[in-house]
Formats: C-alpha cells, structure tokens, sequence
C-alpha cells in the first residue's frame, strides 16, 4: 500500500482463519487521507492446484480498532471496496489495460502448473473514502467472498483446495495501487 502517511503493511491475522487468507494492515494515518477512484492490486502467485480465486476486501478501522461499514447500493453495510479475480483468467488485454484497471481479456483459461509463480493483476472498484488520523486501512486477500459479499456470493469450484501462496519483495513485488486525493 503506498502513500506518504501508509507507507508499509504488516501482515496480521485479524480474523480471518489461517487457511482462510491473508490480512494487511497499514499503521495508523499520521494525518487525513482521502481515496478516491479506482484501485488495483498486483500479486504474485503460485498454488498447488491448477487455479486460485483471489477475493480482495479493503477495509476501514478506527483508532479503536473498530471497523467502520458504509451503507451500500442495497441498503446493506459493505466495506471500502472489493475486487476479485480468478486466476487462470488472468490475461491481460494489452491495448484497454491502464495502470489503475487491469482489462481482462477472459478469451481462454491460463492454468496453473503446480508451484508455478504468476503475476496477476485485479481490478478494484472505484471508491471515495477519507481515513482520518489514527484510522488503519487493512487489506484482506481471500480464496472465498469476504465481509460484505452477501448480496452477492461468488460459486466457489473446488479451485481452493491447494495450497495459494502469494509472495512479495524483490522481483515479486506485490502491490495496491491507491488513488490518494493531495490535499489543496
């Protein structure tokens, strides 16, 4: 995650079960920081089976450590944003694909070899939020529809029952890429 008030990421449980996914949580705001339009998030990847579903919820907490929910299209809380990809589906077209929305070609399916490591970009949807000083943003990347998804549940196929690794560092750079607002 990057921007000047959360410029690193610490990987913590958070609820979400071990098998289950990964949670990253920025440290606390120094100061106001306002989001707003779409985001992306670039992993590298490798699994034991022939493909992985990537589920990516961007999350709110307050300086309590309370996460704060928005109302929805539906009526219903949802979080920040959310994105999900799977990942034999992960060809890109080149000539739509900007750096803050990966196009998706979906024209064939690009199966895993096992331990193979892939980079796959997924596209989040566009959101407005301001976190305000001494609120976290926290990331959760899932095998399965996260906080938020019950309006609209995702078929699972039996696609996560390797074992999905995602790597970051060096030549295997994860990111998201956030659309912070300068302040005027």
């Amino acid at each position: 995650m990057g921007s000047s008030s959360a410029a690193s990421a610490q990987v913590m449980g958070g609820g979400i079960k071990p098998d289950m996914g990964i949670a990253l949580f920025t440290p606390a705001m120094t100061e106001d920081m306002e989001i707003t339009g779409p985001l992306s998030a670039t992993f590298w990847v490798s699994s034991s089976s022939e493909d992985m579903d990537l589920f990516i919820t961007m999350r709110h907490f307050d300086e309590a450590g309370q996460e704060i929910m928005e109302t929805g299209q539906q009526g219903a809380p949802v979080p920040v944003a959310k994105g999900w990809l799977r990942v034999s589906h992960r060809e890109l077209d080149q000539e739509k694909t900007l750096p803050y929305r990966p196009y998706h070609q979906h024209q064939r399916r690009l199966w895993l070899t096992p331990g193979e490591i892939v980079q796959v970009d997924v596209e989040i949807w566009p959101t407005s939020m301001v976190f305000k000083k001494g609120h976290r943003m926290r990331l959760d990347v899932q095998p399965r529809d996260g906080v938020g998804s019950a309006s609209y549940m995702h078929y699972h196929a039996d696609y996560n029952t390797g074992t999905n690794t995602i790597y970051a560092g060096g030549k295997y750079e994860s990111y998201i890429l956030l659309p912070v607002i300068p302040k005027s």
